[in-house]
């Protein structure tokens, strides 16, 4: 079993990143992150076989329950993608600029997609969950997670050609040499 201090230094990024996606507000990630791991440390661990295809299952659970919140409401929430990670190596301004440009492009393109077929996007390639543990995390039959996660990608390339920024037919530039 793993102890506390560990799980959150284990999962704590995926489980933030998962949470910005799903709810597109940091301050809301920041909130829905905390009340995962106090969840996640006051439960029985002992029989938890997949811990982080658990701890994720929290996390939907919680981003779920926010969403449900706020739809009763009208507030609207700001978009926010960025994540605040810990750069490895320096950048230059023009690779920062860039690098924040097209996390802000998924990240729109992201948002467009129903929460499900989002949600196991994220699981699968954000949090890195295999199909089985994505398919727990969503309390959902494997082939189900499966279609969901296809579904997403043809999803997302269709937005993405859609998109004015994508180099699509007819967007091509020829330049003439003088």
């Amino acid at each position: 079993m793993v102890d506390d201090n560990t799980l959150f230094i284990t999962y704590r990024e995926d489980v933030y990143r998962y949470c910005l996606h799903m709810l597109r507000n940091q301050t809301d990630a920041e909130d829905i992150c905390q009340e995962v791991f106090v969840k996640a440390m006051l439960a029985d661990r002992s029989q938890v076989e997949h811990v982080k295809a658990w701890l994720m299952r929290i996390t939907a659970n919680e981003c779920h329950s926010l969403m449900r919140r706020r739809t009763n409401g009208n507030v609207k929430e700001k978009k926010a993608f960025t994540i605040n990670v810990p750069l490895r190596a320096p950048q230059s301004v023009e690779q920062t600029f860039e690098k924040s440009e097209t996390a802000d492009e998924f990240g729109n393109l992201l948002n467009k997609l129903k929460p499900k077929v989002r949600e196991a996007l994220l699981l699968y390639y954000m949090a890195d969950l295999s199909t089985a543990e994505t398919a727990e995390a969503l309390g959902v039959p494997v082939g189900t997670a499966k279609s969901r996660v296809n579904r997403g990608l043809k999803m997302l390339k269709k937005l993405y050609e859609k998109s004015p920024e994508s180099p699509g037919k007819g967007s091509e530039r020829h330049v003439s040499n003088y």
